[in-house]
């Protein structure tokens, strides 16, 4: 299906009692404001693929709708589908796949009865599940490469002066050992923030840090596995990771000198 069309829809953007006609279309006079037909999403991915992203959010009355619509008719292919417009009386048929996602737990939910356990089913014939970003190892690094090449492209062809960023050794090794809460939109925004806001050609990590809410509080195995060249300077990366545990020693201490040495291993503190 990959030429035929393809329509997405964020299910939590849109308010419930507008997010049906979105999806199935209405007929004329539906409901105040209709004032002509319209085709839903549905229809216009007839042939295609549908994508439902944060499909969790839908209220049970769309769910309901939603399960009826994915009954499936085998006698005419897997992914022929039958509904009514709203406001409607003729039955539409297409052939849609269907392609959701969600960021909440929904068997969770499902035991809280804020989601249907038989629509669950109905959708979750194959699953994927996206791991969170700190779970990604170099994965999180390419990513960050590939957003900072995005953001240097779309500023020079918006300023042809623009000077294209590239980043560091100890920036790479900041954004390899952050947890990343946010996932993608977090990296690229902090990315475009340590891009903006720079005045040099390379990012650092005080660059990135900056862009971020806060700074991991421990390093991880991550930080044995950085990638050679481009900049790398061991030493600098040694001292990094000397420092974080200075500060680590430090704040456990209470700010006693003393402690954080015998906390650290050291025989006095220097």
């Amino acid at each position: 299906r990959k030429e035929k069309p393809f329509q997405s829809i964020n299910c939590a953007a849109i308010p419930d009692q507008l997010l049906e006609s979105e999806l199935f279309g209405h007929v004329k006079g539906a409901f105040t404001g209709a004032d002509k037909e319209k085709r839903g999403l549905f229809e216009v991915a007839d042939g295609g693929t549908i994508f439902l992203d944060e499909i969790g959010e839908c209220n049970l009355g769309l769910q309901a709708k939603l399960l009826s619509v994915l009954q499936p008719m085998i006698e005419k292919g897997p992914c022929v589908r039958q509904f009514r417009r709203v406001g409607g009386s003729k039955t539409v048929t297409v052939d849609v796949r269907i392609i959701a996602a969600t960021n909440q737990n929904l068997i969770e939910r499902v035991e809280l009865n804020e989601f249907r356990l038989d629509l669950y089913y109905r959708l979750a014939a194959i699953t994927i599940k996206l791991p969170p970003l700190r779970n990604r190892g170099k994965d999180v690094l390419d990513l960050a490469k590939h957003f900072l090449q995005q953001i240097n492209d779309d500023f020079t062809n918006q300023d042809s002066t623009y000077e294209a960023k590239k980043l560091s050794a100890d920036a790479g090794s900041f954004i390899r050992s952050h947890d990343w809460p946010g996932n993608a939109r977090q990296l690229y925004n902090a990315v475009l923030q340590a891009v903006v806001m720079t005045g040099r050609s390379s990012l650092t990590r005080a660059d990135v840090s900056a862009a971020v809410e806060e700074a991991p509080r421990t390093a991880n195995k991550s930080s044995l596995d950085l990638e050679l060249g481009n900049g790398f300077d061991l030493g600098a990366h040694l001292d990094e990771i000397r420092k974080h545990y200075l500060e680590r020693g430090i704040e456990e201490a209470g700010g006693q000198k003393k402690k954080a040495a015998e906390l650290l291993g050291f025989e006095n503190w220097q």
